[in-house]
């Protein structure tokens, strides 16, 4: 009886509860107790957590993953909820709506480069990848992201060390007798340090004991793998909520890519195989590419010859040692040109950073300079197919052949129909400037705007082409226009059209080549002169078209060189006029 009136909780005269009829004290002296034990608990696990963190490396890898993958998480959301919202708002006009992209343009763009520099590694790099891409992407982002081509935290001291250790298995400073900790320069996977070799170190190929050392950054073999999944998820996550996103061949250029890129080794290998292909026009002093020499590679070490110099892009380096910059960007197309016309082992990374200018060592060169071209860690080696299709394409864009560029837009990996767009993506011309063979014309506002795809209508059109291009020829597209970008910085004179001469002209002999060797075997395998008479008649035509065309084109070269000489001796002659004018007013009194 006396449980059931307890458990009902029968009340008092004063109508106070029996539960609650005795002292509140036991019940504060429990909740003191219940919240002792809960923050004694999380004190203990906090501690055993940083404990097991501090003694466990696998656990501090654990711990930086996700954090990692939070940021990159939280970033790519924001950047797609921010666009999300501002397409589903309404605009009053249509130059509000242009307006209100733009922002948002430079809102995400400011954004993904904060966080992309907190990051670091392979994020940088995707940073680099998206602000080459100029001939498709606004310049709200182009822009603000080309921060990250020379601006990278660099790895400490400490890390260095502890990796030169592990990798080359003795300490530095048995191998180096002197070592500038301040690097040279610092890329998103590497950082370079001048350095001078001890003596016991020296190779027969290292000229001298100064040295520039290439170190990766430690923790991208950390982090890579995980790196890259979390951008996969992102990008992904990205084109479930824009179906017409269409930058997922960026992430398949990455995978593929940044293994390569990775491995020091293989870009030794790669250095040495340029060095081999200009052997022939280095003996006959043809070219003004230099090289540096490799002394020792490790997958993540590279140390190599030390070469001082200026950025590509310095002109008052250039003005200083009386160097043209027209003429530079000539050599530089003439370089590429053979790298991808007749060599097909093409440098896919040649943005200003990557090629040095400096005064000319070799005494009997006819260049005033050397171009010397860093960071061959990605290169692309071409069929004898796609190099000689590619040639045929870029002859038929020279010249405004539409049946021509058609055909072999197709045969390099172009979706039927979309030639004029793929035409213009190469050039960075509108179709109606290509058509009429007008390549050399300066382009507009409009015209660039229209080609990067900030035009209504342009862009899913663009996305669609790059999504069905292979992978070797977006790489090719990326270095074109790396190309044409330090041409029209690089060219002062107001002949444009020497840098598509240049191209026309290793075209025109990659072509020759390729119906030389198609051609002959098939003449001297025919039964008579009858049945070859057609085949003879096809490679005569070759030849006089090579001839022709290789002539014309060295006229003009000669031509163009000669104006462009007469007009600096002119504009001597008119600054010495003035000069002498001025001296002579200052010497001559007011008034007389």
């Amino acid at each position: 009886m006396l449980n059931t009136f307890l458990k009902k909780g029968l009340s008092k005269p004063n109508g106070i509860s029996t539960r609650l009829y005795r002292t509140g004290r036991p019940t504060i002296v429990s909740h003191k107790k219940k919240w002792l034990f809960v923050g004694g608990t999380a004190v203990c696990c906090g501690g055993l957590g940083l404990t097991w963190y501090e003694s466990d490396a696998q656990a501090r890898h654990v711990a930086v993953a996700m954090q990692r993958m939070s940021i990159a998480t939280k970033i790519g959301v924001s950047v797609a909820l921010d666009y999300k919202l501002t397409q589903s708002k309404n605009y009053d006009s249509d130059e509000e709506k242009t307006k209100a992209k733009q922002a948002c343009d430079l809102r995400c763009a400011e954004r993904v480069l904060v966080g992309l520099q907190k990051l670091g590694g392979i994020y940088v790099k995707l940073g680099q990848h998206v602000s080459a891409m100029t001939y498709i992407l606004p310049a709200e982002w182009t822009t603000t992201l080309s921060a990250l081509q020379d601006r990278c935290d660099p790895t400490s001291a400490e890390d260095i060390e502890k990796m030169f250790l592990n990798d080359y298995g003795v300490p530095m400073e048995q191998v180096f007798e002197a070592f500038d900790w301040k690097p040279l320069g610092v890329a998103s996977l590497a950082q370079v340090h001048k350095a001078r070799l001890k003596k016991e170190h020296h190779t027969e190929d290292a000229s001298d004991d100064w040295v520039a050392v290439k170190f990766q950054h430690p923790r991208l073999d950390e982090f890579c793998k995980i790196d890259l999944k979390t951008v996969t998820l992102i990008i992904h996550t990205i084109k479930r909520i824009f179906p017409d996103f269409g930058f997922e061949w960026i992430l398949q250029e990455m995978n593929e890519s940044l293994p390569q890129e990775m491995n020091f080794e293989r870009e030794a290998e790669n250095s040495y195989q340029l060095q081999k292909n200009f052997e022939e026009e280095k003996k006959n002093r043809s070219t003004a590419l230099v090289v540096p020499g490799v002394v020792w590679a490790k997958r993540r070490i590279l140390v190599m010859e030390f070469i001082e110099g200026a950025r590509v892009d310095d002109f008052e380096f250039m003005e200083k040692h009386g160097i043209d910059p027209s003429q530079v960007s000539t050599e530089i197309t003439e370089i590429f040109s053979k790298m991808m016309f007749l060599d097909g082992f093409v440098h896919c990374d040649p943005h200003p950073g990557n090629v040095l200018i400096r005064p000319a060592k070799d005494p009997k060169s006819k260049f005033k300079f050397d171009v010397v071209l860093l960071d061959h860690g990605l290169y692309r080696t071409l069929t004898d197919e796609l190099r000689t299709n590619y040639a045929h394409l870029w002859t038929s864009l020279i010249r405004g052949d539409e049946e021509g560029i058609r055909e072999y837009s197709l045969r390099v990996g172009c979706r039927p129909e979309s030639h004029r767009l793929f035409a213009s993506l190469l050039t960075g011309r509108e179709w109606s400037t290509i058509s009429t063979a007008d390549l050399s014309s300066d382009r507009t506002d409009t015209e660039i705007s229209r080609i990067t795809g900030r035009a209504k209508g342009f862009i899913v059109r663009i996305y669609d082409i790059l999504e069905t291009l292979p992978r070797i020829v977006l790489l090719l597209l990326k270095t074109s226009d790396l190309l044409r970008g330090l041409d029209e910085t690089l060219r002062t004179s107001h002949d444009k059209y020497m840098t598509y001469a240049l191209m026309g002209r290793f075209c025109a002999e990659a072509v020759w080549n390729d119906a030389k060797e198609n051609l002959l075997p098939r003449i001297k395998q025919s039964p008579s002169w009858i049945s070859s008479w057609s085949l003879i008649k096809d490679l005569v035509r070759a030849w006089w078209e090579y001839q022709s065309l290789e002539l014309g084109l060295r006229v003009y070269q000669l031509q163009s060189n000669t104006r462009e000489k007469w007009q600096l001796l002119w504009d001597r002659g008119q600054k010495k006029h003035h000069s002498i004018d001025n001296s002579l007013d200052t010497k001559i009194p007011l008034g007389i």
